[in-house]
């Protein structure tokens, strides 16, 4: 029970929490856990000491959770200029703090939204979907809404998971179990807030996914029968936003900036990023748009940051020419993400340039530098392209796959899918490259690959990249954490900071934020996503499409996360990572045929079961043994 002080408010100082946004990772172990990435470059659940993964498993074989710990950081005004800078972690027992009130509101709104269906509602945030009625057909046996026979005054009744605002005292201590207060939904909880040492750390779901609608002998009424919309379904995905209440000695008390949680299915290749992380996601908005970056300090990376609006503006919104930027930093990270990927899709391409596991990085600064980073440049995808580009990188679909559907069938339609139907770098990453290319960078690159080490006191600016960067940043169809909403500007309050009131749910006044046809509120990023998580988690592996002549491509999801293709323990040849799944599977011997429902049960049965690919073998990453 959190402590009571007089009602307050001190407004001379500046708190903030970070990271901005967290996120946390399912798991079945009831008490097990590991803390998310808090330094950039090192991945989570990393032993410096070892240089190994530690385990992701408890002693009994169960997934540990991974959790998203949150710190608060006080900023100091600059009297000459006027900005906050120079931000320290707020530590109890410290200067004049007496206790962090740290509240979470979790919520999962997944049964209640509108069924996902691609980019239907991208333009306008789903206003022109909310005008048409909920059982309206908008694809084959697909309804507008999901659950569409639930009356619209029981939806939020019947459908969905809010477990309300928790309080949680750093003075008082203890945890708080989200427990579920929906007695006609079949989730236990969605998850757990524990403290360490003041600081908050945020435990998501069990992977739990559930069925309120079943059978005399069991069987649920209706079975999994799609990738992202299955009515009477439920799971324990859940997002929201995350306070903290700094109580001083003089018995006042200042509202930190607030933060927000995304709490996800589990990494199942954490050495490995994303080409696109939700980081560099969230970055591009905030460049292009761009976000106001507010009173504060420009250093570290919102210096960064600062450039790059500026040179983005002055060239029109179309590229970075006069912005030089850091091969250490910006461009080499994206190169060891997209060669890393390796380790866990096989392509249909076998050329050994594409197969290549290592960049001679020593070459990039030769004498053939240049033609070598053209020669890469001109194999990315271009994000404004206006013809589909088949044969460029990243190999992955977009976020606009639907259009690539209309080879599935066999029934060809006249005119090429949409350019978005396959993935591409964002907007600024793309530019970053074009100016690297051209020789408009800093040489700042050390001589060989550098090795992360922790941060045992981590910088804001380490937090909000290593949290983020622990994310999918696409392609959103409907992604893995979240969807394309995570893209819409007007959530933003500054960069990489949602807008989200720092004060109690019980002393705000004005109603949530609208965004198009759908209010801002806990559960926001989740609803979009598939129901249940886990059957998206099993369709979304590589896939092949043909071109517009017949030549044939294969293209990954998000293999980074949910693996294509692995390395299993001791061996040289990569299998499918789902081959235990598909050996259960009603259909062993072609599984992803589209009449086998059973793909959907076998991932729901035993996600659990699934290998890590967390043990470094040589040149390339291999499965947990």
């Amino acid at each position: 029970m959190i402590s009571q002080l007089p009602n307050k408010k001190n407004m001379a100082r500046t708190f903030r929490i970070h990271p901005a946004i967290g996120v946390a990772r399912m798991g079945n172990s009831p008490t097990a856990y590991y803390v998310g990435p808090e330094t950039p470059g090192v991945p989570p659940n990393w032993d410096d000491a070892t240089k190994k993964f530690n385990s992701f498993r408890d002693d009994h074989g169960r997934i540990k959770r991974q959790g998203a710990r949150f710190r608060v950081f006080e900023y100091f005004l600059d009297e000459a200029t006027q900005k906050w800078g120079n931000p320290m972690e707020v530590k109890l027992g410290a200067a004049d703090v007496v206790d962090i009130q740290w509240r979470v509101h979790l919520a999962n709104r997944k049964a209640s939204f509108f069924a996902f269906d691609g980019q239907n509602g991208a333009l306008d945030n789903y206003i022109e979907r909310s005008q048409i009625p909920g059982n309206s057909l908008i694809k084959d046996e697909l309804t507008n809404l999901r659950n569409a026979t639930v009356a619209p005054a029981d939806r939020e009744a019947k459908l969905e998971v809010d477990v309300g605002e928790k309080q949680l005292s750093a003075k008082d201590g203890g945890e708080v179990e989200m427990t579920n207060p929906n007695r006609d939904i079949p989730i236990q909880s969605l998850g757990t807030l524990k403290l360490d040492e003041g600081r908050l750390v945020v435990l998501g779901g069990y992977g739990q996914s559930d069925t309120n609608a079943r059978q005399p002998d069991g069987e649920p009424t209706l079975p999994m029968r799609e990738y992202a919309n299955n009515d009477t379904w439920f799971d324990d995905a859940s997002d929201g936003p995350v306070k903290a209440r700094v109580c001083l000695t003089d018995g006042t008390f200042i509202d930190a900036e607030a933060a927000w949680v995304l709490v996800g299915p589990p990494d199942f290749a954490p050495p490995i990023g994303n080409v696109v992380t939700l980081y560099d996601t969230i970055w591009d908005v905030a460049v292009r748009k761009p976000i106001p970056i507010g009173p504060f300090e420009l250093s570290g990376e919102l210096l960064t940051m600062s450039r790059q609006q500026a040179a983005w503006a002055a060239n029109g919104g179309m590229t970075l020419n006069g912005y030089r930027p850091s091969f250490l930093k910006e461009i080499y990270p994206l190169l060891k993400r997209a060669l890393g990927v390796r380790d866990l899709h096989v392509s249909s391409l076998a050329t050994q340039y594409y197969h290549r596991r290592t960049i001679d990085y020593g070459r990039l600064f030769g004498p053939d530098g240049q033609s070598f980073r053209e020669t890469i440049f001109v194999k990315m995808r271009n994000p404004d392209a206006t013809t589909i580009e088949w044969d460029k990188m990243p190999r992955g679909n977009g976020d606009n796959y639907r259009s690539l559907e209309r080879f599935s069938d066999g029934e060809v339609i006249e005119g090429d899918p949409a350019p978005n139907s396959l993935f591409s770098v964002t907007r600024v990453q793309y530019a970053l490259l074009r100016e690297w290319a051209a020789g408009n960078f800093v040489d700042d690159w050390p001589g060989s690959e550098p090795n992360g080490t922790s941060s045992l006191n981590p910088t804001p600016d380490q937090l909000d990249k290593a949290a983020a960067d622990n994310s999918v940043g696409g392609p959103f169809y409907p992604g893995i954490d979240c969807s394309w909403l995570i893209r819409t500007p007007e959530l933003y309050s500054s960069p990489l900071r949602l807008k989200v009131s720092a004060q109690p749910l019980a002393e705000i006044s004005i109603p949530p934020l609208r965004v198009g046809a759908i209010e801002f509120r806990p559960g926001f990023f989740s609803q979009q996503m598939a129901l249940p998580w886990q059957a998206d988690f099993y369709d979304c592996q590589k896939e092949s499409n043909d071109d517009e002549i017949g030549n044939s491509y294969t293209f990954m999801w998000w293999a980074a996360h949910r693996p294509d293709d692995v390395f299993p323990s001791g061996q040289t040849d990569q299998q499918r990572w789902t081959r235990l799944l598909d050996s259960r599977s009603a259909n062993p011997d072609d599984p992803d045929r589209d009449d086998n429902y059973d793909r959907f049960s076998q991932m729901l049965k035993g996600w659990y079961d699934l290998k890590f690919v967390s043990v470094r073998n040589g040149d390339h990453w291999e499965e947990e043994p």
